[in-house]
């Protein structure tokens, strides 16, 4: 099984992102690293969500989680990395032509979503 450096056997990814992987601080350094929060928690589902296909969805997550006090960079962070994995053609090959063409809408909504002004 790959490392989290190393890319799965067979995918197209370009090597450059399991060096970026190494180039971080080791996980073993408690002050170079921020104690964990329930981010992941609120941004998490946002990403299940837009695979899932699911347009009322990532609008609910996306505004949960600016309501648990997720900052707005954090959420815009998380749309550019799910949008990032699902250009890819080793995600693509891996979920299938049916799951991409369902993630763009949700995709879609979350970042309207976060640009709405707030209320």
């Amino acid at each position: 099984m790959p490392t989290i450096t190393e890319a799965p056997p067979g995918c197209g990814c370009t090597p450059g992102a399991a060096a970026a992987a190494d180039s971080r601080p080791a996980a073993t350094e408690p002050a170079s690293r921020p104690a964990p929060t329930t981010d992941l928690e609120a941004l998490i589902p946002i990403a299940v969500v837009i695979a899932a296909g699911c347009e009322p969805c990532a609008r609910r997550m996306v505004l949960r989680a600016l309501d648990l006090g997720v900052s707005p960079r954090q959420v815009k962070k998380t749309l550019a990395v799910v949008g990032h994995l699902h250009r890819q053609q080793c995600f693509a090959d891996s979920v299938g032509a049916e799951v991409i063409a369902r993630m763009e809408r949700p995709l879609a909504t979350a970042r309207r979503t976060l640009r709405e002004p707030a209320a």
